[in-house]
């Protein structure tokens, strides 16, 4: 099963796992957090076989999902960002298990990639469904497919593509989050799934060379030599770097749960008396 946890902007407390049942949240001295069921408390999350919902107390306002404002119920999904009381919750889902399909596994499937849609669930964008029949450039780019303003959006920040049946997200020049899950930043050119076109490979190249301060010629001039990988071996490496990139995450928090642990034993040792100190 695909594991959800909500984690805490704030940082000074674990995820809580979003196991079946109910959850409440309520304000606490510490801030926003888990609250006993007679608590008084300012939302719920409900996990069923329908899905996570999100249902706000009566008396609270301006609660907001995706920038959405809530007024009592919500069903939620994995990369929802909450906003309540002045604090922000991120929903995040594991890894799900799923595979990218062997390489040279089927040819082609044009008319399964009709099936695959991009919805938007917040910001301009709410409600709309994309077709990835093609592939869709999503960046602040006025030529960008999915047009998007905002802070830490690159002007070509990403592409989204179908193959047979399976969504894949490459050419990431800026962070990217996949259910909540942030991935590794995969610079464009790293993954060429067909030869590029040399006038648009030169204006490219030179617009970097120009942003990260190198020869942009010398770049360009890398074009005839340009290795290209197969779509679907693109999808193997993708899947394996998000692996790699989630498992250093999770020794990071893992390492961070520690010392937070360590500094609490410290407190405590502190404020003890020394008749306590000195017991075997």
């Amino acid at each position: 099963m695909n594991e959800l946890r909500l984690r805490f902007s704030d940082g000074d407390q674990p995820d809580l796992v979003l196991g079946a049942g109910v959850h409440a949240l309520g304000r606490l001295p510490t801030g926003l957090g888990p609250v006993d069921g007679g608590q008084p408390w300012l939302l719920q999350l409900c996990n069923d076989r329908r899905g996570i919902w999100l249902t706000v107390a009566d008396e609270l306002r301006g609660v907001h999902v995706n920038g959405r404002p809530v007024q009592h119920v919500a069903m939620l999904r994995a990369g929802d960002s909450i906003h309540v009381d002045g604090n922000e919750l991120l929903l995040t889902a594991a890894s799900d298990g799923r595979r990218p399909p062997p390489a040279g596994s089927a040819p082609r499937d044009p008319i399964g990639n009709l099936r695959l849609v991009l919805r938007g669930v917040g910001g301009a964008h709410h409600g709309r469904s994309i077709s990835l029949a093609e592939p869709r450039r999503i960046g602040r780019a006025s030529d960008a497919d999915i047009r998007i303003e905002g802070p830490g959006i690159a002007e070509r920040h990403a592409v989204i593509e179908a193959i047979n049946g399976h969504a894949m997200l490459r050419d990431a020049e800026a962070g990217v989050l996949v259910n909540g899950q942030r991935l590794g930043m995969v610079t464009a050119g790293q993954f060429l799934t067909e030869t590029p076109d040399p006038s648009a490979f030169r204006e490219r190249a030179l617009a970097t060379g120009a942003r990260i301060g190198v020869d942009g010629e010398a770049l360009a001039a890398t074009h005839d030599s340009l290795e290209i990988v197969s779509a679907e071996r693109a999808l193997q490496i993708t899947a394996l770097l998000a692996v790699i990139a989630n498992a250093l995450s999770g020794i990071g928090y893992q390492g961070y749960l520690s010392r937070q642990a360590l500094a609490q034993i410290a407190a405590i040792s502190v404020g003890a008396s020394p008749e306590l100190m000195s017991l075997p």
